[in-house]
């Protein structure tokens, strides 16, 4: 683990300490929020745009308590306007919802989860409470109260209290998810907002910093899609190249679907695992991260937890598991020539040999990329498809050409040359 990711995680349990201190002092929340406010927001009030704005925390709980709540790590990394307070705000427009249509709704769901976990919503704690909830909230998009009573939620032209999310530029809802949807969902482009002086993470930023070969970088090694990492997350392994020369070159040889099995060895998050199961693959994935089993499931909707196994790679395919009618393992042959892994390059080879039945695809570190240039001399791409053939027991082994990850800030690397290694039918 690096030093900055140490650092980050310490900063992160001091804050969290720090909040439920303060909010155990023995104090009015309004002579709390009193104190509090020089010292926590900026003067005056911003106009945030409202594509900017994430969900955030609930019920005076952070976002990431409420992601545990929910077991929803993504909550934080969706805009309000996608959230379930403006789903609703939609659907109502269509007409009448019924009580059992507000409860079977996201923003029913996301109401008893607060119940669970914090023992009520906006003071509601059973079903007939959260509908009441919801009204006054519709109520509001209409401009009145419900039955002449206080709506639960606070008035429609109070600022919204929001908090920079670290490294992006959006920001997450402290209190004001309904006064954000209805803005949003009228047609208004900004939101009058008071903003937090100090940054706060989203659980995925919180979860992407735990992996243990980022090492605290802002780095994704496979896609993620999710606002707060658009600005300064740099995504490393495009990965789409690939598994379109993996698409083409499986029909080219035969190889059907739905049927087939595909295990991917080294699976990192499970795009590829999650991608091959769109495909029409029984796809799995052995990843040495446990956290992975928790992270592609989450960001990735046709992966399921079972699909990630976690383990050493080397022990798995010592296994008595397999064949998999197509296998694939992408930037892990050179820790072994390097002399990282158990045991040597060609046994790492011939135990994914043993595990393919009809197509293995492989790529390694190459010798033209500048952190492998005196380590990896020689491992250029006529080299690793000889070592292929020699080593393997394939019928072919198909150079199918270089990566496209080879782009600032990676200029002078990567360009790898993806190889598929073919058994005939």
């Amino acid at each position: 683990m690096s030093v900055r990711s140490t650092l980050a995680r310490a900063g992160v349990r001091l804050r969290h300490t720090s909040t439920r201190a303060w909010r155990a002092l023995p104090i009015s929340a309004a002579t709390r929020h009193r104190l509090a406010r020089p010292f926590v927001w900026r003067r005056g009030l911003d106009k945030v745009p409202a594509e900017r704005i994430l969900l955030g925390g609930q019920n005076g709980h952070t976002a990431e308590e409420y992601a545990a709540w929910s077991d929803d790590l993504t909550w934080g990394s969706r805009r309000v306007l996608d959230g379930p307070h403006a789903a609703l705000l939609r659907r109502s427009t269509r007409g009448d919802l019924t009580d059992a249509e507000i409860l079977d709704s996201e923003y029913g769901a996301m109401a008893r989860a607060c119940v669970r976990g914090s023992g009520h919503y906006f003071g509601a704690s059973d079903d007939a409470g959260i509908v009441r909830v919801a009204r006054d909230f519709l109520v509001h998009s209409n401009g009145g109260d419900a039955d002449g009573s206080k709506p639960a939620q606070s008035a429609p032209d109070a600022p919204v209290l929001l908090a920079p999310v670290r490294g992006s530029g959006c920001f997450q809802v402290v209190d004001g998810h309904h006064r954000v949807a209805l803005r949003g969902v009228a047609g208004h482009d900004l939101v009058p907002a008071r903003v937090r002086r100090t940054s706060v993470t989203t659980p995925l930023q919180e979860l992407l910093d735990q992996m243990s070969w980022i090492g605290g970088k802002r780095e994704l090694y496979q896609p993620v899609a999710a606002p707060e990492l658009e600005d300064s997350w740099t995504t490393v392994r495009r990965c789409q190249d690939r598994l379109d020369a993996m698409d083409k070159l499986l029909a080219d040889v035969g190889v059907v679907r739905p049927g087939s099995t595909y295990l991917d060895v080294a699976s990192c998050y499970g795009w590829f695992v999650a991608e091959m199961t769109r495909l029409g693959f029984t796809a799995t994935g052995i990843e040495r991260d446990p956290l992975a089993r928790r992270l592609g499931p989450a960001i990735y909707e046709t992966l399921e937890p079972e699909q990630i196994m976690t383990g050493d790679a080397v022990e798995f395919l010592r296994g008595d598991r397999g064949p998999w009618d197509v296998v694939s393992c992408f930037s892990l042959l050179h820790h072994f020539v390097l002399g990282r892994g158990s045991v040597d390059e060609v046994t790492l080879l011939r135990l994914l040999d043993r595990a393919t039945s009809r197509v293995l695809f492989i790529d390694t570190g190459q010798g033209h990329e500048a952190w492998f240039r005196k380590s990896l001399a020689g491992w250029d791409a006529d080299h690793v498809g000889e070592f292929l053939e020699r080593h393997g027991t394939f019928d072919r082994v198909i150079d199918l050409g270089p990566d496209h990850d080879d782009v600032p800030p990676y200029e002078e690397n990567y360009g790898r040359h993806l190889f598929a290694c073919v058994r005939n039918a």
